[in-house]
């Protein structure tokens, strides 16, 4: 098909549908013009054509549209399917361990892609948007979790783990011993009828599961081996955690036979408590509480629980936490409810976050009260954790985050930056309900799809103004450094 009859299609396109959306059409007009439109998406259905017509085939059929979108990403064997109820969604994503996708249609709201990070992590929601959008909101995500793998390194991983057993099985052959054992070695007179045929001893067979990622003529080959079961002869020697302390420990194997509520009322939400894992190890002690009700808390934080405490949490204090990647990216906050000390919060937190690779910048106590009305949103809940919550415990060079949202990123003085890298912090003015950058051009431009971004602030009250910056600007060589540049504003104020 050429370009002048691709685009003679996409003017019709757009004809039968404005007629459908704008135009009263009797049921016969309607249909022929939908019958048009499906034979339109016949002719035009090749790779360089689809992305044109994308949007036509969402208003004919929106769970096809969505199918086919996510069979040309590059994320197809992570997908989970499309659904129309957000309750089987839900269901289906967190039946698999690994971490996945999947896309919820509404037909007046459109499209929202629900991502799960990692295996046992809550479902991280975009906004309703069309396709394209929620699928570049979840490439952002992609860039702060590394969470996904695309299709090629799944089967690359596939066809090497096919490639390793191959090699095993065959070494096995050649150093495996076959042990003959003859009948009459062992029974100098055997009854007729008994079979004579040399006995291979092979004490434990092992299991044997096909990998699906190979392509199917070779699947008949590509085998993982598990190790067999082992006994163990020492059953007292159980694994004990390094975390918990030994009464933690032992409140945690009595919870495990105790009957937990199924939810508890964090002010007008209802959370439900989730074991935090499915073996019944002294960490069960955590929960996590999701709020169906309200999925959107679930991107900017983890809800934990502690539950020898479930009854009295509100009398205890409440522990927020800042949780970073490897990168030093933020990636959310962490909500801890029902520990009785710091020293336990602390334990706990890095409980949560070392599996994930995740460990907290900081840590802060907080109570109920100061945070039962900032949970919904991350602006309040940033408010709360910077200006209600004391700080207990940080990192080495601990740079607090701000998010992003709240940031007037256009510099009112330009000036020549020094190079940034992702520890450095952003240099902000909050003038009355504002906060504007100073300097952090430069590291904004590292990454504009990050929630939040490490900082320092100078307020207005402390007697800072622009003009106050401008002057010491001209003072400096250039290129200006963002630590240099507030120490000596902090001098200039404080004189």
């Amino acid at each position: 098909m050429n370009a002048l009859e691709k685009a003679l299609l996409i003017k019709e396109l757009n004809l039968l549908i404005d007629g459908l959306e704008h135009r009263s059409l009797s049921f016969f007009e309607i249909a022929k013009s939908k019958s048009r439109l499906t034979e339109i998406f016949g002719l035009c259905d090749e790779p360089i054509f689809k992305k044109q017509i994308l949007k036509f085939k969402s208003h004919t059929q929106p769970e096809k549209a969505a199918h086919d979108f996510a069979a040309n990403t590059l994320y197809k064997l992570s997908f989970r399917g499309v659904f129309l109820q957000d309750s089987i969604l839900e269901k289906v994503l967190y039946e698999n361990a690994d971490a996945g996708w999947a896309i919820l249609y509404d037909a007046e709201k459109g499209w929202q892609i629900w991502l799960i990070p990692s295996a046992n992590r809550t479902a991280l929601v975009s906004e309703w948007g069309d396709l394209e959008e929620i699928y570049h909101w979840m490439l952002a995500q992609q860039q702060i979790y590394s969470c996904l793998q695309t299709d090629h390194e799944l089967k690359q991983q596939a066809l090497l783990e096919h490639q390793r057993v191959k090699a095993w099985t065959e070494t096995e052959k050649k150093l495996k011993p076959s042990v003959h054992i003859a009948a009459e070695q062992n029974q100098t007179d055997t009854p007729d009828g008994i079979d004579h045929s040399p006995i291979m001893l092979d004490p434990q067979p092992p299991t044997m599961v096909i990998d699906s990622l190979v392509p199917q003529n070779e699947n008949h080959t590509a085998l993982h081996l598990e190790p067999p079961f082992l006994l163990n002869h020492h059953p007292e020697d159980k694994p004990v955690s390094a975390h918990l302390s030994i009464q933690e420990t032992n409140l945690a194997k009595n919870l495990t036979q105790q009957s937990t509520p199924q939810s508890l009322m964090l002010k007008q939400h209802i959370a439900h408590i989730q074991p935090l894992y499915e073996s019944n190890k002294p960490e069960q002690a955590l929960y996590r509480l999701e709020i169906l009700d309200s999925p959107e808390i679930s991107q900017h934080a983890d809800l934990l629980l502690y539950g020898p405490n479930v009854q009295r949490w509100q009398q205890l204090p409440i522990y927020l936490a800042e949780q970073i990647n490897p990168q030093g990216r933020f990636i959310k906050y962490l909500v801890l409810l029902g520990t009785e000390n710091q020293m336990q919060a602390i334990r706990l937190i890095h409980l949560f976050t070392d599996p994930y690779q995740h460990q907290p910048a900081a840590i802060k106590e907080i109570f109920w009260h100061h945070l039962q009305d900032s949970l919904t949103h991350l602006e309040t809940l940033f408010d709360s954790y910077s200006q209600k919550a004391t700080l207990i415990w940080n990192i080495e060079g601990y740079t607090p985050f701000i998010p992003a949202q709240l940031i007037q990123t256009q510099k009112f003085i330009q000036f020549e930056e020094s190079p940034a890298d992702i520890q450095t912090p952003l240099l902000l003015l909050k003038e009355r309900h504002k906060i504007r950058l100073i300097h952090g051009q430069n590291r904004l431009n590292l990454s504009r799809t990050e929630w939040a971004y490490p900082y320092l602030l100078l307020e207005r009250h402390q007697g800072v103004s622009w003009q106050l910056i401008q002057t010491i600007l001209t003072q400096l060589a250039s290129p200006i450094d963002c630590h240099q540049l507030y120490e000596v504003i902090q001098k200039y104020i404080s004189d």
